[in-house]
């Protein structure tokens, strides 16, 4: 990968099926690889969306999943100076973002949830994951991602509250900040 040709997002244009082309050769392979890009999601925040889109077809890959894997990788490549930083402050406000791609799922028309929850200008917790249930609007799949990151961040303040931090959590117009 050390000559390969850098790309700019680590996400696929195209929505991925478990449909989509041939059985892949290798499917050890595949998991080996996803599987360690799993791992890197710890550090990596910007590739945990494309990372769980092709975590989802470990089970059967195909030469279209193996593509969008290579997309990841020549990202990863690209990128590879990228990183968390965390600043040293005393600004305690724990505020968090979230969103959701209704129906993002051509397969089983579930939709993905991401979030990610900062104290003060460090980002401490994220997620990418499928929601367990098919919703039935856009506007019920924000909420689901909303529920979901909320509920980090009522985890986080009771953790942190528990250690001694003193923390203010801020909700408006249903973006938690």
């Amino acid at each position: 990968m050390s000559t390969c040709s850098p790309v700019s997002t680590a996400t696929p244009f195209d929505k991925l099926s478990a449909k989509d082309g041939q059985p892949f050769y290798d499917e050890t392979l595949f998991q080996s690889i996803v599987g360690g890009l799993q791992y890197l999601t710890f550090t990596r925040p910007d590739i945990a969306f494309a990372v769980n889109k092709v975590s989802q077809f470990m089970h059967c890959p195909t030469d279209a999943h193996w593509s969008a894997v290579n997309r990841i990788l020549h990202y990863v490549h690209a990128t590879a100076h990228h990183g968390l930083f965390l600043s040293r402050q005393s600004n305690f406000l724990l505020h968090g973002y979230s969103d959701a791609d209704w129906g993002g799922s051509i397969d089983d028309r579930k939709s993905t949830t991401g979030f990610a929850i900062y104290l003060g200008s460090n980002l401490i917790s994220w997620v990418s994951r499928k929601q367990r249930f098919v919703s039935r609007s856009f506007t019920e799949a924000e909420y689901r991602a909303i529920a979901t990151a909320f509920s980090e961040i009522t985890w986080l303040r009771l953790l942190l509250h528990e250690i001694g931090l003193p923390i203010s959590v801020h909700l408006l117009y249903g973006v938690i900040i």
